[in-house]
């Protein structure tokens, strides 16, 4: 698998109040997504519109389009650690080891390490550590203290998913975050829809799926933007962890 083209970030200024950046005419925008800007807004970005990422959530269940890869508009892995990425720094041999097993960009690896643990690698809860992923995904299928175990557990992952889905990389980050789609066996059979974390099933499941995370992923976290910080403001749904009186996030 080739890498993914990468671009540098000189500059993501803020140029309004309600929340929009724009990159560096360099970064260019992913010709092969629908809607896609060079300047992110809370519904649209290099990657593509948050609607045409989530196809289906308001209809009749995730319906995720292709998008290969190589197609990503990414930031260098460079001005991703001086930048919102610096935490992960410590950790790039780990990220460069696995990012050559796996001929995986590796800054797409510090990114989901952002995403899944904000660059910690002490971090707990039943999938622990930088990556975030179950034990199954390690060397032998059991877990260990190895930062380097836990990141080519969840590169792992990550290539299991691009495999199953045919190289599909909007897919196989939905899966890493827990998205479903029709088929799945899950509300009544027809993957993930807007009203689905907020209902007694979706609940049941755990706390309620960020239904930004797709759009936050490609739009916020590849191109730079510190989406649990200043730029928190990226997505239509802003959901996340909770629910309204009618079902709905």
């Amino acid at each position: 698998m080739a890498f993914i083209k990468a671009f540098t970030i000189a500059s993501l200024a803020l140029t309004s109040t309600v929340a929009a950046q724009s990159a560096d005419p360099g970064l260019g925008v992913n010709k092969n997504a629908k809607g896609a800007t060079e300047e992110v807004t809370p519904g649209a970005g290099p990657n593509g519109s948050e609607d045409w990422l989530n196809t289906g959530i308001d209809g009749d269940g995730w319906n995720p389009p292709f998008m290969a890869l190589d197609d990503i508009v990414l930031i260098d892995i460079d001005s991703y650690y001086n930048g919102i990425g610096s935490a992960c720094q410590q950790y790039d041999q780990y990220f460069q080891s696995a990012g050559s097993q796996y001929s995986v960009d590796p800054v797409i690896l510090a990114i989901i390490a952002m995403q899944e643990s904000s660059c910690n690698a002490d971090a707990g809860g039943p999938t622990p550590g930088l990556m975030q992923v179950s034990c199954e995904n390690y060397p032998n299928g059991v877990c260990t203290d190895s930062i380097q175990d836990n990141v080519n557990a969840g590169t792992n992952y990550l290539m299991s998913q691009l495999n199953a889905t045919n190289g599909n990389a909007i897919e196989a980050f939905g899966s890493y975050n827990g998205w479903f789609t029709a088929g799945s066996g899950l509300n009544d059979n027809k993957g993930l829809t807007a009203d689905y974390p907020c209902s007694s099933e979706g609940q049941s499941n755990g706390e309620p799926q960020n239904l930004d995370y797709i759009h936050e992923i490609f739009n916020g976290w590849m191109v730079g933007l510190d989406v649990y910080g200043d730029d928190s403001w990226i997505g239509q749904y802003q959901c996340a962890g909770s629910c309204n009186g009618d079902n709905q996030c």
